[in-house]
């Protein structure tokens, strides 16, 4: 992946999915983390963002998807397990080939219960702690402006 530390700072490249059916965004936490974040992961050395974002939906979810759409970048800075994060994250919209089962509750991809998946309607995302912590508005502004309220 195109990821590099230098003590206890570390640099991402990530490609991250914003899977939406009937409503409902594709949210993702990882083993016991308190926040949620969406699916996704870091881009390998030479492999485009969308190439990446269709590797990883394959990995993670057993899905393919259509060619996914570029929708915008967000750079991020956070900690996570004892390093300080500098994050640029290319968003794209993404659609399964064969749509996902739409339930509200935990469901796990191939990968195991590493990952916790679950489809949060767009009036409940307010009630989800989300990472980055920015998403709700950047939703709104550069996605899906006429389907995302702003009481988000």
């Amino acid at each position: 992946p195109i990821s590099f530390a230098v003590n206890q700072k570390k640099l991402n490249i990530r490609a991250v999915a914003l899977l939406i059916q009937d409503e409902h965004l594709l949210i993702h936490r990882q083993g016991e983390d308190d926040f949620w974040s969406l699916p996704g992961g870091r881009v390998q050395f030479g492999e485009s963002g969308a190439k990446a974002i269709e590797r990883e939906l394959l990995e993670e979810l057993g899905q393919s998807i259509e060619p996914p759409v570029f929708r915008f970048l967000h750079e991020n800075f956070f900690n996570y397990a004892d390093h300080q994060f500098h994050e640029l994250g290319m968003f794209y919209e993404v659609t399964c080939r064969e749509p996902l089962p739409l339930s509200t509750e935990d469901f796990y991809g191939p990968e195991g219960e590493e990952l916790t998946y679950r489809f949060v309607p767009f009036d409940k995302l307010d009630q989800y702690t989300l990472y980055p912590s920015e998403l709700s508005k950047m939703l709104q502004t550069n996605v899906f402006p006429t389907l995302l309220t702003n009481d988000i």
